[in-house]
Parts: structure tokens; sequence; C-alpha cells
């Protein structure tokens, strides 16, 4: 898939991905911020107001009214934490032109939408309206609140937060509930501003044809943007923790969680990403992985057990769902497996087990258009960005001995582990 990633403006890139198999165009303007606890939560608060209207179209009627004007097309707004990065994501989707009946240019006029809902938003006295403040602050609070109730996800959580206790990486995409709810119209419309002034921006247009003209039109918006002054946005690798961590949080699950969390000893733009994804995959990454096979089918410890690795952070976690009583025995199980491959003691035949699901999960990007909006996402925040063809090629030439190496850089750092109600412990 030949893609064109370009310096349009400033700070602000373009990507045009012409494909005709699709017959939906997707427009995505993604908005990166460094993320810190000063400004996470009204940063969040922002694309769910923004989608709400703009002063052309004020109200869910009226909006709705011009979105079915355009064949049914639809705006979504979310935010993803790339990093250390906050990526503020604003999408359009519609038919493509040339399933128009009369022939409208219907994705050159979602972009015009889009553009509206970004620079020209629902305001009332020079703020963000404070009914759609008040709503859009509850709905997101009761989120952030809700996350407890998905317990992996959770613990995953409070595993990053023990890992990285003084990082950026330790705050969640969304923040703090509380924090949410106080979030003012003033506030957050002086967010606004800050972002329109200081984003690093990311256009992705996915069509059945190019469409600069398309492209042209947010440019020239950004272009207006009065003092507009990028921020840079980076993210430190993992920093190593003085001593290890060990945490055990209780409250009423039928199946515990243990989390171990690990530096990756490798971290974008590193040379040795590559081997590290590999290595992930061969521990934990794959159904036919080494935790798979051994510590959840061979002794039974745990009900699922596979690894993740942020190759933006330089972070890998190991999680598993298990009985407190095996907890102990499936942590040295874990470590057991990380330990077999430093020494080498994996077969060929694993490790292009391996190798091919890695592979194949990189081909299958360009399969969904949704899912190469989020790669070319996940790039942007990085100052070598990269295709999945690219890192599909990285991969397979990727040798045993590298793997081997990357293990060998992995560090243990911390243990989270959330159990049946009783005394919360620290160590």
């Amino acid at each position: 898939m030949k893609t064109d990633n370009r310096l349009v403006g400033a700070g602000v890139h373009s990507l045009l991905i012409p494909d005709e198999r699709f017959k939906t165009s997707q427009l995505t303007v993604a908005l990166l911020m460094p993320l810190n606890k000063e400004t996470v939560e009204e940063y969040a608060l922002l694309p769910r107001l923004l989608i709400r209207g703009c002063a052309a179209y004020p109200d869910f009627t009226a909006l709705h009214q011009r979105l079915n004007q355009l064949y049914g097309a639809a705006v979504t707004g979310d935010v993803a934490r790339v990093g250390e990065t906050q990526a503020l994501i604003l999408t359009a989707e519609c038919t493509s032109d040339r399933f128009a009946m009369g022939g409208e240019q219907l994705t050159a006029a979602c972009a015009e939408l889009l553009s509206e809902m970004l620079f020209r938003p629902a305001l009332e006295n020079g703020e963000f309206r404070i009914e759609d403040v008040e709503t859009e602050r509850r709905c997101l609070a009761e989120e952030v609140r809700a996350e407890i109730n998905e317990k992996r996800w959770y613990a995953r959580r409070q595993a990053e937060r023990l890992l990285c206790p003084d990082e950026a990486y330790g705050i969640g995409r969304y923040g703090d509930a509380a924090v949410i709810e106080s979030l003012t119209p003033g506030a957050v419309t002086a967010a606004w501003k800050r972002v329109l002034r200081e984003a690093s921006v990311q256009l992705i247009l996915q069509s059945d044809r190019a469409l600069p003209e398309v492209e042209e039109t947010l440019c020239r918006e950004f272009a207006a943007v009065s003092g507009r002054e990028p921020s840079a946005c980076h993210t430190d690798t993992v920093t190593r923790l003085p001593e290890f961590r060990r945490q055990v949080e209780r409250m009423e699950v039928g199946q515990s969680k243990l989390v171990l969390g690990f530096r990756a000893g490798c971290a974008e733009p590193e040379t040795g990403v590559d081997a590290t994804r590999l290595m992930n995959a061969l521990l934990g990454g794959t159904a036919t992985s080494l935790l798979f096979k051994n510590v959840r089918e061979k002794l039974s410890l745990c009900y699922y057990c596979s690894s993740v690795y942020d190759r933006i952070k330089g972070a890998l976690f190991v999680q598993s769902g298990v009985d407190e009583a095996n907890a102990e025995r499936a942590e040295t199980e874990i470590l057991a497996q990380l330990e077999a491959i430093r020494r080498g003691e994996f077969t060929d035949e694993e490790l292009e087990a391996a190798r091919r699901s890695i592979v194949q999960s990189f081909e299958a990007v360009n399969d969904s258009q949704s899912a190469r909006t989020a790669w070319y996402v996940s790039q942007a925040a990085l100052e070598q960005p990269t295709t999945p063809e690219k890192t599909r090629e990285a991969i397979e030439a990727v040798t045993r001995a590298e793997v081997i190496a990357a293990a060998k850089r992995v560090r243990y750092e911390c243990a989270y582990l959330l159990a049946q109600k009783g005394e919360t412990a620290d160590e």
C-alpha cells in the first residue's frame, strides 16, 4: 500500500491513502499533545464536546439532518494514549463519492463539516455551552469510574502506575473522575484554543482516490490559527525503579489478576525494537506462545496468560488470571519462560510460529480503514514513523540470536495482584 506522509504546515502532517477496495471514505484528524496531569481531563473531554455540533449546525437535530444529507455520514470523537502523548481523535466517515447518485462530493463535504466542528464549535458567549459541558463531563466521569468493573483492564492500569509511579505513563488517557466533574466551560474552552495553537497534527484521508483538495480544507484552517506553535511530544523510556515493587489489592473478584511489569530495555526509535516485538510474541503474545503452552496449558496455573510490549514506552507486561493460591507459583513459572528464551531454550518451530502470527497481524492492518487509522495515529508521535509493510519486513529479518539478546535486556521491576477482598498489602 503506497503512502506518503507529508509535512503540509506548521506541525501538520498529511497522509493520503487511495484504496478502491472500500466503499467508504474516512477522514481522521489526530491532535497530539503531551500527556500530563494538569491537562489530561480537559483534553479528554474536548472530542466529546466538539462532535456535539458546530456554529452552522448547533444542535443534534440540525447536525443529524446534515449527516443524513451526506448519505448517513458519521462523525466520532475519541482519545488515545500513545506512549506519553495524548491523542485527541476526530473522524468523519461517509460513502465514497463514486456511489453518490447525483455526483455529490461527499468526502469534501464531510471534510468541511469536520473542519466546522473543530474550528467553529457551538459556543455561547464565547464558551462551550454549560449544558453540553455538564452532560459530557458526567458521561466521561461515569466511564472512568466504570473502569474498575473491567478487572483485567483495571489490573493492567494499576501495574502501569506501579511501574511508572512518577512518569506521565502512569496517567490514564482520561484522567481522574473527580477532576472531570469539576471542569468548567471556561477551562475547556481555553483548552480547545490551546490545542489548536499547540497540537502536532496528523491528517489521515482514506478514499478511493487521492483528494488533495480535502487536505487543503483543513490545512488552510490550521494555517489561519493565530500564534500557532506546535508542542513537541516525547516519551521517556521506563525509569529503573530504585527497588522492586509489589502490591496486593483486594476487592470482590471471582478470579485474581496477576500482572508482572518489566523494563523492556528497548524502545522506539532503537534498532532492537523489532527483535523485542518478536521476543514478546514468542513469550506470550500469541496463542502458540511459551506462556500459553506451558503456564496455562501444561501446568494449568492460569485461566489466561499473555504478554504485551509497548514499544514506545519500552515497557512489557505479563497479564494472567489466577487462583490466589497459585499466584506465587504462576509468577515463578512466568519468569522461568522468560529465562528459557534468554538461554535459547525454544525450538525453531516455536520461533517461526510467533513470527508468522505477528507478520499476519501487520498484513491485516490494511484490511480495515479503522485498523489502518489506528496504526498511523500510533506512528504519529514518533520521529521516524513507518508502515506495516516495512515493519513486517523488519520482523521477517530478525534472527534467533537477536531474540535471545532482546530477552536478556528485559528487567523484572514490579508485580501487582488483584485478589479476593481482605487486607490490602504493599511491600
